[in-house]
């Protein structure tokens, strides 16, 4: 295994054209990673903090840099030890989340050249504490979002994405298909019926004048065309109620409706009951927690019940939702929280505490696959990453088809 000789960063455009930064880590062997860091439009109050691109970059090519100069990447631990203790705030907030996490991933890919792996066995064995990876791979279910609102689109509709979601028993590849499918025959009708197609954020289409119930019709009637709604495609919304919670009211504007917590649950389950839904991300406000603990109660043998902005991939925050009974899925996104080993600490509570896994992307992204590794070696249920269309959404879906057929 090398030791670390170098780490230099610089800045890159992401795909919404604002800047993030990348990370090379290089090794005395020879070996190399590189990791590029995303960024998000809907983001969650107790997030880790990102810095200044530009101070982010200098701090990992000048003090992170001097100090991990000659250390065993491959010891995880002790590299995300060290970057934290670095740091000394609780949300990451003098180094930046985005310098920590940029390093902490790049040398896990580094070490993973080093030892020959590829950077899911790399991960399994980090994660799972064993010398190495055994079993057959499990493949996430991949989720499609496929109509985008909310901060990611500007179409005035509140809910940020409408999503299909093949049957858990698809074959990862068959799954694949059937998104590029179900989106291909969503522009057709969107075109026929006199809509835009132009697309949001994460490559779903983003046209004017939907209220949610139209967004879900045309959803259902683009995953009819070859497939059977309810058997082989299902449903699942992003709500991002926070992006429209304001004074202590739900306000969809395109509907002329605020309403209170109560409200909003009562309306949830008034307009979901005739589609196809298994998957309801963030429905309340993240401060919303009694609201959060009703909608559990009367829901959680319904849907999936995910918490994003609630729990933003903290281990802390997460065994307090699953104490009090808020959630039963959690999204997970390395960089609400900054580093490698604290991912893994924030999977394994939540599998501890039978959660379903869904590893996400950002909406600010890149053409970078590290979450699809991420989640072959976790043994995640579900992975978001857009619209299959946009090559920073693609490139996860690509590399999980690479993984499934050994290429």
């Amino acid at each position: 295994m090398g030791k670390i000789e170098n780490i230099r960063s610089q800045k890159i455009i992401d795909s919404r054209g604002n800047w993030t930064i990348e990370t090379k880590v290089t090794l005395d062997d020879g070996s190399v990673g590189v990791q590029a860091v995303p960024s998000g439009a809907s983001v969650g109050e107790n997030e880790a903090v990102y810095i200044d691109v530009d101070k982010a970059s200098d701090f990992v090519s000048t003090s992170i840099n001097d100090v991990l100069i000659g250390k065993d990447p491959s010891d995880q631990a002790m590299i995300d030890k060290t970057l934290i203790e670095m740091d000394g705030t609780d949300n990451k907030g003098r180094i930046g989340a985005n310098s920590i996490l940029s390093v902490s991933l790049a040398c896990s890919r580094a070490a993973a050249n080093s030892l020959g792996l590829e950077l899911y066995q790399h991960l399994s064995v980090l994660y799972s504490g064993k010398e190495k990876m055994n079993g057959d791979l499990k493949f996430p279910t991949p989720i499609f979002n496929v109509i985008n609102g909310g901060a990611h689109a500007k179409n005035k509709l509140s809910f940020q994405e409408f999503m299909v979601i093949p049957a858990l028993n698809t074959p990862f590849n068959k799954a694949l298909e059937m998104g590029v499918n179900i989106y291909k025959d969503l522009k057709n009708i969107l075109i026929q019926e006199g809509f835009e197609t132009g697309v949001g954020d994460e490559g779903g289409f983003e046209p004017q004048g939907l209220s949610s119930r139209t967004a879900l019709d045309f959803l259902e009637e683009a995953a009819a065309v070859k497939y059977e709604p309810g058997n082989d495609v299902f449903f699942g919304l992003d709500i991002a109620a926070g992006s429209f919670y304001e004074n202590g009211q739900y306000c969809i504007n395109e509907e002329n409706l605020n309403m209170s917590s109560d409200e909003v649950i009562d309306y949830y389950i008034d307009l979901f009951s005739g589609y196809k839904i298994i998957y309801l991300e963030d429905p309340l406000f993240e401060r919303d927690e009694f609201g959060w603990s009703k909608f559990y109660k009367l829901n959680k043998d319904k849907y999936m019940i995910v918490a994003d902005d609630l729990v933003v991939t903290n281990a802390k925050i997460l065994e307090r939702v699953s104490k009090e009974k808020m959630a039963n899925a959690v999204i997970v996104k390395p960089n609400q929280i900054g580093t490698l080993t604290e991912t893994f600490d924030f999977v394994k509570l939540a599998k501890k505490s039978k959660m379903n896994i869904v590893i996400s992307h950002r909406s600010g992204d890149n053409p970078d696959s590290f979450i699809s590794d991420l989640a072959i070696a976790v043994d995640a249920d579900f992975m978001k990453s857009g619209a299959p269309a946009r090559g920073e959404r693609v490139a996860k879906y690509n590399r999980l088809l690479e993984i499934f057929y050994g290429f």
